[in-house]
């Protein structure tokens, strides 16, 4: 059992040095080769159709040194830079955004790892990520078919040299693929109202740790994220972090860059991707009913239209903008010394570019109509897949909101996939 006081402070660069420069550029260089072979884009659209993930387009991000990317050593000591996440899941996204969401979901929980103190598990997986060898998934949310957290979670208890965990948690993002995942469990008979917290590394596929493979939605359905369930699991004390459940709940802002921005680009990648089936199906969509309904009589292309060029227009900016706030945010991680503005730079980003995911998604349907509507075309599921950003954790609503507190110089705090 380690004690959570032992554990190390995080180290997230936004810029590599110069000497990781042109490895980084090479990584990126080979992710946008990679991703827009056909063959690549092929089985991204079939595993959205069949909702299981994209195994192979995986292990090719595997082979060329991405899902380890966060604490690869041959990144340097604090791994690859966010600079090169975010153009990592950008680029991926733009064409399977599944197996960008997975992977960087698994990011989260290596660099989690890397941030614990040694035990064998950790180190374990760690070094397999390390080497590009293994995933790790993380179901710290409720189950996908529940809706209440008192009813969902995993809970543990003392048996002498060991921990045994019970009960199921939901959106375990790569879980089909995983070899690991990390876990934690309130102990049993601890104070209710300060909890103590257990947290340990599964095995995936071991006795007493099941993947459900329950995971069904109208987006992002190839992301494997699954209820993952605990039934008598035993896990050795030597091989948990053990503090109090507070200790756990409250990360700093640097901490969650990895996981907010890269989910940030995801969302640039998507909206990417709708603004360039726009523009295409706007240039080749002629004749009946591509122009103003009210004039129907006029042949033209869509691309003709002013309303349609003004929804162009808007588009054009929020992804822009969007994807400029981003870059500026990334470059300036490094500079800053006070976590409070970090926090509310943080919030005011991820602000733009949830706005940014709702004027493309709807502007591109808007602005293609009924045929961009139909399934046959890529439109479809770039839409799914952008409003999935639009319902993750983090409100629109709630960010405007909080960006006004803070404003008001009152500390703010958000939840999300990248912690609290």
């Amino acid at each position: 059992m380690t004690d959570l006081d032992e554990t190390p402070a995080a180290g997230v660069r936004g810029r590599p040095p110069a000497e990781l420069q042109a490895l980084e550029d090479a990584v990126v260089e080979r992710v946008r080769d990679c991703a827009s072979a056909d063959d690549f884009v092929e089985r991204a659209r079939v595993a959205d159709r069949d909702g299981v993930l994209a195994r192979e387009n995986l292990r090719l991000m595997q082979d060329i040194g991405v899902t380890g990317m966060p604490i690869d050593p041959a990144f340097g000591s604090s791994g690859a830079s966010l600079s090169a996440a975010v153009r990592v899941m950008e680029e991926l996204s733009y064409r399977d955004a599944s197996t960008a969401l997975a992977i960087n979901m698994h990011w989260g929980g290596a660099r989690g790892l890397a941030q614990m103190p040694s035990f064998p598990r950790r180190d374990e997986a760690c070094a397999a990520i390390a080497r590009h060898e293994a995933t790790i998934c993380g179901g710290f949310s409720i189950s996908s078919e529940g809706l209440d957290s008192r009813r969902s979670g995993v809970v543990c208890r003392d048996e002498g040299d060991v921990y045994v965990f019970n009960g199921r948690s939901g959106y375990a993002s790569m879980s089909e693929a995983a070899g690991y995942a990390m876990l934690g469990g309130v102990l049993d008979g601890s104070d209710p109202d300060d909890p103590t917290y257990v947290l340990t590394v599964g095995r995936m596929g071991e006795p007493g740790l099941l993947d459900h493979r329950n995971w069904n939605a109208m987006g992002m359905r190839a992301t494997g994220s699954s209820d993952i369930e605990c039934r008598e699991l035993v896990i050795d004390k030597a091989d948990c972090l053990v503090g109090r459940m507070r200790t756990f709940r409250f990360r700093r802002p640097v901490d969650t860059v990895y996981n907010t921005f890269g989910i940030g680009a995801i969302w640039v990648g998507l909206s990417r991707a709708a603004f360039d089936f726009t523009l295409d199906h706007c240039r080749r969509r002629y004749g009946y009913m591509a122009s103003s309904s009210l004039e129907s009589g006029t042949a033209s292309y869509r691309a003709d239209e002013p309303w349609a060029q003004g929804a162009i227009g808007n588009m054009d900016h929020w992804l822009g903008t969007g994807r400029a706030l981003l870059r500026d945010m990334v470059d300036r991680l490094d500079d800053y010394d006070d976590d409070e503005l970090m926090g509310r730079d943080q919030v005011r980003t991820l602000y733009h570019l949830r706005r940014m995911s709702e004027e493309v998604a709807l502007g591109a349907m808007k602005t293609c109509g009924a045929h961009g509507y139909v399934k046959s075309r890529t439109l479809e599921r770039i839409f799914r897949d952008l409003i999935g950003g639009v319902v993750m954790a983090w409100k629109t609503d709630d960010l405007q909101h909080k960006l006004g507190i803070g404003a008001l110089g009152r500390p703010i705090m958000i939840s999300g996939p990248g912690g609290t």
